[in-house]
């Protein structure tokens, strides 16, 4: 398992390394549902996050590789939070910001994003605040099956 961790860490360094943070808003298909650009802040923090939880996992003993929650405040600058394909655009670049080496030390990463609009924004940009983690069961903030994936 110790293996596991270490990959894992070295691909969460890897991804930061090649400024993928930056890269990851330019696929067509997230910028056609999300014409907005996303601060890569949100991706770097992510990061570090990242690391943090596979440091805990390291040091703590499961029964079984555990489900991990993540949650964060998603703020954007104008209100489409009731559009469900919005959301998934989001979720899916957590996903694709999140190295396929991590599923080896866990079962399965559950998303608890909490979106919200703002006019109060300085630019028209998404940023992302309040970012934290945990192995306990939370609730979704919505409940679309497509975002429990």
């Amino acid at each position: 398992m110790e293996a596991n961790y270490t990959r894992t860490e070295g691909a969460i360094w890897f991804y930061r390394d090649i400024g993928r943070p930056f890269h990851t808003h330019e696929r067509a298909e997230s910028w056609h549902y999300v014409p907005f650009p996303i601060n890569p802040t949100i991706w770097f923090t992510y990061y570090v996050l990242l690391r943090d939880l596979v440091m805990f996992l390291r040091n703590q003993e499961f029964a079984e590789r555990p489900t991990v929650y993540i949650h964060r405040r998603v703020v954007w600058p104008f209100s489409v939070i009731h559009h469900s394909m919005f959301r998934c655009q989001v979720h899916d670049l957590f996903r694709f910001n999140t190295p396929s080496e991590l599923y080896a030390c866990i079962r399965c990463i559950r998303y608890r994003l909490f979106f919200m609009s703002t006019t109060s924004v300085p630019r028209q940009e998404i940023f992302a605040e309040h970012l934290g983690y945990s192995t306990e069961y939370s609730n979704p903030f919505y409940f679309d099956l497509a975002m429990e994936q």
